[in-house]
């Protein structure tokens, strides 16, 4: 090597050794540390895996404790919808066999007096007969307390039972109050819908007529009681409410003029008579007979009044009102108007007053003056049972199927099956 020549350093690609040992000692630092790390990230996760678990079992074990305790909530409720249902019908089975018991009576002793169709007999009952056809809530001895009177009535009806013509005399007593608006106030309006609101205005209504001193009340469709069963129960209880159930035992008549309205379009059958316009003058000129020509569509009527007698009947079981129920047929009205008055202002707790209904009956009673191919509807109805006796009826004066073949009353032509009643 020339000595001018300068050395130049090496470099080598391996560190010193100083820097090497450090370099190991932060390596396994790090790693310590990644371990570490790691240790406490799995035990942290072990944990909450822990905490989760327990939590989740409690919150199964408090689920299934509030399931047990809503099947076991479940369970007395349907017990008690169950016990509730056989009261409900006990009481309808008791109630029908009430009034069909007091129809017949009042029947016979109508026959027994020998009082035309449509005439009202000459006296209301005296006390004593009175009193053996009132309610326990309103049997009381000798003269009238009015300390016991009701203080609000509702008559339970679906229609061509007299209703109308029953309540436009009750409208002129003077200790009763019924809606100048009408007889039926929350099947209409802006109440026939919303049965919240009908209830607002019944409690209204009642408190107003009983500050005058009255008894208010009015006819009710089954609609809103069945709606809301435990509400008007309520009602019915806070105001002590009286209820006239009113009805009609004779199916196929009433489907008659039913049909008349519904199938023929004669509203007559609706509205009743004009005034001064009686049965007679409208026979005269022709305008009682009727052909019932659609037996399909006269079954389909029957079937639906069956069935409204069923809901009405329902529905006055539902409202549980002590037995403070007073049943008024059609037909006891219709034969003998006067007794009939008389036993609803006794069922109330009002002196009789004799006032003349605003309505009169536009159908005859007779159905072979009412439907002019009555054996036509004998031929198809008359062969089953639960109809026979509404053709037989001993207010028919003299109408019946007994005339026909009994070939002709086979009970194959499918009107005697009935669609199952509505139960709500």
């Amino acid at each position: 090597m020339s000595p001018s020549t300068t050395p130049q350093p090496r470099f080598s690609a391996r560190p010193p050794q100083g820097a090497s040992c450090q370099g190991v000692i932060f390596y396994c630092l790090l790693t310590l540390m990644a371990l570490v790390y790691v240790g406490m990230d799995t035990h942290m996760q072990y944990s909450r895996r822990l905490t989760c678990s327990a939590a989740a079992e409690a919150s199964e074990k408090a689920a299934m404790t509030n399931l047990s305790r809503i099947m076991a909530s479940h369970s007395a409720a349907t017990a008690e919808q169950s016990r509730v249902s056989k009261d409900i019908e006990a009481a309808v089975a008791a109630a029908r066999a009430d009034a069909s018991a007091k129809l017949e009576a009042s029947l016979k002793d109508t026959a027994s007096l020998g009082i035309p169709a449509g005439e009202p007999t000459p006296q209301p009952m005296d006390e004593d007969t009175l009193l053996a056809r009132m309610p326990p809530c309103a049997a009381r001895a000798g003269a009238l307390d009015p300390a016991h009177r009701a203080k609000a009535f509702f008559i339970m009806y679906m229609g061509h039972s007299a209703s109308t013509a029953v309540i436009s005399e009750m409208t002129q007593h003077s200790d009763i109050y019924v809606d100048p608006r009408g007889p039926e106030p929350v099947d209409h309006h802006e109440y026939e819908f919303n049965t919240t609101l009908a209830l607002e205005y019944t409690r209204a209504f009642f408190d107003t007529g009983i500050k005058q001193g009255k008894i208010p009340g009015f006819k009710l469709r089954p609609t809103h009681v069945l709606r809301e069963p435990e509400a008007w129960r309520a009602l019915v209880k806070e105001y002590d409410v009286r209820l006239i159930w009113n009805f009609r035992a004779n199916a196929i008549k009433q489907a008659s003029g039913e049909y008349r309205h519904r199938y023929l379009k004669d509203n007559s059958v609706i509205e009743g008579l004009r005034d001064g316009e009686t049965l007679e003058t409208k026979c005269a000129n022709g305008g009682c007979a009727f052909n019932i020509t659609n037996m399909e569509f006269f079954h389909t009527v029957l079937t639906d009044l069956l069935n409204n007698d069923n809901l009405i009947t329902r529905a006055v079981a539902a409202l549980q009102a002590d037995g403070c129920v007073l049943s008024l047929p059609y037909e006891e009205y219709l034969y003998s108007r006067d007794n009939s008055m008389a036993q609803v202002y006794r069922f109330l707790g009002v002196p009789f007053e004799d006032h003349q209904p605003n309505r009169q009956k536009a159908t005859s009673d007779n159905l072979c003056d009412a439907v002019a191919n009555v054996d036509d509807l004998c031929r198809a109805f008359y062969g089953c049972l639960r109809y026979r006796w509404m053709f037989d009826d001993g207010n028919s004066n003299g109408c019946k199927c007994v005339g026909l073949a009994p070939s002709s009353f086979a009970a194959n032509k499918g009107y005697c099956g009935m669609a199952r009643l509505k139960q709500d």
